[in-house]
């Protein structure tokens, strides 16, 4: 069974245009704190798609369970950590397990619930952040499928665009998929998503800001730079 890791962003999105004639079960996860525009790419895929799986997921519970997820972590304000030095108003977490627990891992559950047996991803190695799997790996039975893997930004939104017939202006933000606006972590690959909601999307930008804003306090207190 062939499933679809969609985000909503143009990596997913060339993907979809690969394997649309495989009717992929597409998978996307939604943490409720998605862009409207992203919102709008999801939409168009499941409207094409013959298969399409939305998981919700609480970011917000998550958060105000575990802490704003952070590059760089001062352990005393963790949860861990406020066993140890007491409780605290702000908690700070690990962006990776931000990410794993709120994308990463349901979208898994839902491709073995699914009976997938393999997983289209739109990795590609030119990318910072990446998993460490490649084409052709098999992770907990599920076999990935990265065919843009060797694909450059440059060479997917031109594909993209010529599959489409127009890039949607976010595309041209790193992360494109714009699954979490008030995400305070990937600080150095953020700069343009952060200025783009300032611009675009106020009530959204003054979310991330607040969140941004007590990480900053945490961290001064620390003498972390950040």
């Amino acid at each position: 069974m062939l499933g679809l890791a969609f985000s909503g962003g143009k990596d997913s999105l060339a993907c979809w245009y690969l394997y649309q004639h495989e009717n992929p079960i597409v998978i996307w996860i939604n943490t409720g704190k998605c862009y409207p525009e992203t919102l709008k790419i999801v939409d168009e895929v499941k409207q094409q798609a013959k298969h399409f799986v939305e998981i919700n997921v609480n970011q917000q519970a998550y958060f105000d369970a575990n802490g704003i997820p952070s590059d760089v972590v001062p352990v005393n304000w963790t949860t861990l950590g406020m066993m140890i030095t007491g409780q605290k108003d702000i908690k700070i977490h690990n962006y990776l397990e931000c990410c794993w627990n709120n994308i990463s891992k349901p979208l898994m559950d839902a491709a073995k619930d699914n009976g997938i047996t393999r997983l289209i991803r739109g990795q590609r190695l030119d990318e910072d952040h990446k998993s460490p799997a490649r084409n052709g790996s098999i992770v907990d039975g599920i076999e990935y499928v990265q065919p843009i893997e060797s694909w450059t930004k440059a060479e997917v939104l031109a594909y993209v665009k010529e599959r489409r017939g127009s890039l949607p202006d976010h595309f041209s933000i790193d992360h494109s998929s714009l699954d979490c606006y008030d995400c305070t972590a990937f600080v150095k690959k953020s700069k343009d998503r952060v200025e783009y909601t300032k611009k675009h999307h106020s009530e959204l930008y003054l979310a991330y800001k607040k969140n941004m804003d007590a990480l900053k306090y945490v961290l001064k207190l620390e003498n972390i730079d950040d």
